[in-house]
């Protein structure tokens, strides 16, 4: 067996650094596909760490060196592999790979970035859109991340007008709506310290449970505001993803991962509400803020004149 010399670039998640180094930006490189740090966190402790590294991903990048005859290169155990840390690469076996994989996902999970289980699931079943950035990355990138290495606008996928276009006229009203929503209807109401309005503002509904007499359901539809986050993911889907891509792509995975924060930001808003906890609710509200403007700054790139008008940031503060 022939030793096998794969890129695996490792980030530093707990700064801006890994945006830097790679492991949170949209890549077209070839090298090792990496399973799902949340699928593999299942079973396990809540340490997702150990991330399988495919043996079929493999790309060979040099030619076969000779073997020993037992199908170990070069006598040694097994295939190296390069590992790029810090701009630092490393010859490495897959389990000392597998272990440079740990300290960095602990190293997210310490600063607020890597893994939670609590507030997403197992399976990350509980955000609103369960594949995203995070769920096959194990990682939770920031607002801070993206302004110190922003997108540009070459490095987001190919998507045509026409479906683009499509996609504005459909969803442009309620994505719209939702921004001044939040902007500001939900920042009056927190101003306000309206406590008792914050809760039907923020109702995350219900599936019903059966009709009744009358052939009325007993389900309780989400508010506008709830809805609206939904609408941000499915118009993201035509910015950020061709009819002919076998999957999603990273651009969309990660603007999905902000929408699924903006809509855990909403959660700690009404639970705030809850207790009357002015101080928490404007720190959420913040928050949610940014995680919009981060999603702004994505999907506005491929709005052109022939698509529509691009949406403006939310500049108010609370």
């Amino acid at each position: 067996m022939a030793r096998s010399s794969v890129i695996l670039t490792l980030g530093l998640a707990g700064s801006a650094a890994a945006w830097h180094s790679g492991v949170l930006r949209p890549s077209t490189e070839h090298g090792v596909r990496l399973s799902s740090p949340v699928e593999a966190s299942a079973g396990l402790s809540r340490r997702a760490a150990l991330v399988p590294l495919a043996a079929s991903a493999l790309m060979p990048l040099k030619a076969a060196f000779a073997t020993d005859g037992l199908g170990v290169a070069d006598g040694s155990i097994g295939d190296k592999f390069s590992v790029t840390a810090n701009g630092v690469t490393k010859q490495l076996t897959e389990i000392e790979a597998r272990a440079e994989m740990t300290k960095k996902m602990e190293a997210a999970t310490a600063a607020g970035k890597g893994l939670d289980v609590e507030r997403r699931g197992q399976f990350n079943e509980k955000a609103l859109f369960s594949e995203d950035f995070y769920f096959k990355y194990g990682l939770r990138p920031t607002p801070e991340d993206m302004k110190a290495k922003p997108l540009t606008f070459e490095e987001l996928p190919f998507v045509p007008v026409q479906r683009r276009y499509t996609g504005y006229k459909k969803y442009n009203e309620r994505v719209a709506s939702g921004l001044a929503l939040y902007e500001v209807e939900l920042r009056g109401l927190i101003q306000g310290g309206k406590w008792a309005e914050v809760g039907p503002f923020l109702e995350i509904g219900s599936k019903g449970k059966g009709s009744n007499a009358q052939g009325e359901g007993t389900g309780v539809a989400a508010s506008p505001m709830r809805s609206s986050c939904r609408a941000f993911g499915l118009f993201a889907n035509t910015m950020l993803q061709s009819e002919n891509d076998n999957g999603a792509t990273q651009a969309n995975l990660l603007v999905r991962h902000f929408v699924n924060e903006l809509y855990f930001c909403l959660d700690d808003i009404q639970a705030a509400a809850k207790s009357g906890d002015t101080k928490a609710a404007k720190e959420a509200w913040t928050k949610g803020r940014d995680y919009i403007n981060a999603y702004l700054t994505i999907v506005n790139q491929p709005i052109n004149a022939k698509v529509g008008d691009k949406y403006p940031v939310l500049a108010e503060s609370i």
